[in-house]
């Protein structure tokens, strides 16, 4: 499955895409936001010229898990997606996806804090990663 995720910040929309088995994932240039209308359909655009079949937005949850001011905007920005979408959108936990973002960068060689968009895109990557990764998890476990 291709899938298109998203982490949402007030800024930028960091992006990464899954490859068709949903392996491999890659970063995508972050959309600089706007208004929402424009960043929703900006959105559904991409998942649309990349092919995605789903796509994937990072829930920000509190550090005990509990769903704070910014879990609850990011569930409405969720459902506004869900309306626009042909493709099934999900919301998957996102906490400590930018400190490992932050750390993946630098070992890279990049300074993340030089370059926000390229780390909310590395931070998009991980929560797709995280989120392929438990998918696989609760199939292979279903089919034993």
């Amino acid at each position: 499955m291709r899938a298109l995720a998203l982490d949402v910040g007030d800024a930028r929309i960091g992006l990464a895409i899954s490859d068709p088995n949903g392996l491999i994932c890659l970063p995508i240039e972050a959309l600089t936001r706007t208004e929402e209308s424009d960043d929703l359909a900006a959105i559904v655009e991409t998942a649309v010229r990349e092919g995605a079949e789903a796509i994937v937005v990072g829930l920000p949850l509190s550090l005990d898990g509990s769903h704070g001011p910014a879990a609850r905007k990011m569930q409405r920005f969720t459902s506004a997606l869900r309306k626009l979408a042909d493709v099934p959108v999900e919301s998957y936990d996102e906490r400590f996806t930018t400190s490992e973002a932050e750390n993946r960068l630098r070992a890279a060689g990049f300074e993340p804090s030089r370059d926000r968009a390229r780390l909310d895109s590395m931070a998009a990557v991980i929560i797709l990663e995280s989120f392929l990764a438990a998918r696989a998890n609760r199939s292979g476990r279903s089919s034993q």
